[in-house]
């Protein structure tokens, strides 16, 4: 649909915002809740031994695990980090899967805008071919087959005017037949 040279991803990155945006947001959503549901097990877990007085922290040097006063310090940073990590790769997700889902849909309406506008020579094709192929075999071939019926008509049209004894009213009937065709683009 578009020429090949024209394409600029990065700087037209975000072609259907709403659904980019809702699907980024559902997976910030869930990478979030599981952050927050992995420092609250966290921190359950800390006050839950600290107040038996156990940890599962076991050191072979018994001072140096007295001077372990609090194992949340040391633990609870190292827990964040990797929710901070798994939150920016979550937004990576995001924005890769959103993409791939969004250009897709807007080559089909791009596609159906060019179908309603009268335009039967359109065609739909994408570069992941394995993915869409079915779909776009499809699509492609129902076009085609609304072309030739559109050919048919075209040509019965034309049968219609060359007969010299048409009476006026299947003339303007024919005149009717010849206006709807010249707005479909199909030949």
């Amino acid at each position: 649909m578009t020429d090949k040279n024209s394409r600029q991803p990065i700087r037209h990155f975000f072609i259907k915002k709403s659904i980019q945006y809702k699907i980024i947001g559902k997976i910030i959503f869930v990478v979030f809740l599981t952050a927050l549901l992995t420092t609250i097990t966290v921190s359950l877990m800390y006050n839950a031994k600290s107040q038996n007085g156990r940890f599962y922290y076991m050191g072979n040097d018994t001072k140096q695990d007295l001077e372990l006063d609090n194992i949340l310090e040391i633990v609870l940073p190292s827990v964040i980090g990797a929710q901070v990590i798994s939150m920016l790769i979550g937004v990576g997700i995001g924005l890769f899967s959103s993409r791939k889902i969004a250009v897709p849909i807007y080559k089909f309406e791009k596609w159906v805008t060019q179908l309603k506008t009268g335009n039967l020579l359109t065609r739909i094709e994408f570069r992941e071919k394995e993915e869409m192929e079915d779909l776009t075999h499809e699509c492609n071939t129902l076009v085609d087959f609304y072309r030739d019926k559109f050919v048919q008509i075209h040509e019965a049209v034309l049968s219609l005017e060359r007969q010299a004894d048409i009476d006026p009213a299947a003339k303007e009937q024919v005149a009717a037949l010849r206006s709807v065709l010249q707005k479909v683009n199909f030949h």
